[in-house]
This record gives structure tokens, C-alpha cells and sequence, in this order.
């Protein structure tokens, strides 16, 4: 664990994040934005987060540019944003909880 993260969100870690897909949702109620997946880059205080948004159809050429359909993974900058843990939450206990339960159906 990174010294300067205590350890809610540990940095790398896979999570869900609030963030406008669109400029529509952008000017719309901040709580009703998606939850898309991300990463934590890093905690930057007590409560607050550097978080990049793993969302390919977000993500753009090095100058700005929206990247063509087939540009290569490699060529990809994904936007990043600062969130509170209000913003935040972990990635998968729901998916995880849903296959564990379905594996003990089979």
C-alpha cells in the first residue's frame, strides 16, 4: 500500500466512478451521472481520489483528438478526474457476489 493512501481505495485498485459520458449528463445533476469503471491513480488528501476513467469510447488521441474505432490501445489517453469517496465505490463485489451465486447453481 502506498504510504500516503489509507487504504479505502489503494492505488491501482479497480472502481466505479461518477462521470458525465456526455456533455448533456455533464450540465445535468452531478448525482445522476453514470458509474463507469476506472482506476485509482492515486489518494491526493483525506478524502480525495485521482481517478482514470476506463472507458474506450471517452478516451482520445495524445493531441485531443477522439480516437478512430481502431486506433490501437497503446494510442489511447484516458481522461482523468479528482473524486470523494461519495464518487467512489469498488468494482466488482457485485459482479463477484452474482457469479459466486450462480456457479453454486450449476
Amino acid at each position: 500500500m502506498d504510504q500516503d493512501n489509507d487504504g479505502r481505495f489503494p492505488d491501482d485498485s479497480p472502481v466505479e466512478i461518477r462521470y458525465p459520458r456526455t456533455m448533456r449528463e455533464e450540465q445535468g445533476d452531478r448525482s445522476a451521472w453514470p458509474w463507469l469503471p476506472g482506476s485509482i491513480l492515486e489518494q491526493c488528501g483525506p478524502d480525495e481520489w485521482y481517478v482514470c476513467v476506463e472507458v474506450r469510447e471517452l478516451a482520445v488521441l495524445q493531441d485531443s483528438r477522439q480516437a478512430p474505432c481502431r486506433t490501437a490501445d497503446r494510442d489511447l489517453y484516458y481522461p482523468c478526474c479528482f473524486r470523494d469517496s461519495s464518487e467512489i465505490r469498488h468494482r466488482g463485489a457485485s459482479g463477484a457476489a452474482a457469479a459466486e451465486s450462480s456457479a453454486r447453481g450449476a
